[in-house]
């Protein structure tokens, strides 16, 4: 089975980002630019944002925080996972776009404990969303 994320690092702004292998817009969620360079390929999104944040902080840190990040618990016990499609869907208006609130109203009517801004953080990581402008996304 072939690994169905990539984590990239953006040739302009030099943050790293993650892209489902399926996708076919590769322009960073924080510049918009087109070139960027493969760091590594995924199987899971989980392991793609994991690498993400690694890749984005400072290279004195990165072991300590890849060490950290290995150690915590990947199940959230108690609480019924909802996948970020139905979440970018109930929280998408009709012209696409998503603002931090909308977030905030779909992962409440999900009963989901998900942090809005974080979650929109990951999915921009992740290449789900394109920040349009502050605490709005188009989705990618």
């Amino acid at each position: 089975m072939e690994p169905s994320w990539l984590v990239l690092m953006c040739q302009s702004c030099e943050l790293a980002f993650g892209k489902s292998r399926c996708g076919k817009d590769l322009h960073c969620p924080h510049c918009n630019h087109s070139e960027s360079k493969i760091l590594s390929r995924h199987m899971d999104a989980n392991e793609a944002s994991d690498a993400v944040s690694v890749a984005n902080v400072p290279p004195e840190i990165r072991h300590q925080l890849a060490t950290w990040i290995k150690k915590q618990p990947r199940d959230i016990s108690g609480s019924e996972s909802v996948d970020g499609y139905t979440i970018l869907s109930k929280a998408s208006d009709e012209d696409g776009l998503i603002t931090l609130d909308s977030l905030k109203k779909a992962l409440s009517a999900l009963n989901s404990p998900l942090d809005a801004e974080a979650f929109a953080e990951e999915a921009s990581a992740e290449g789900e969303l394109l920040r349009v402008a502050p605490n709005c996304w188009k989705r990618a």
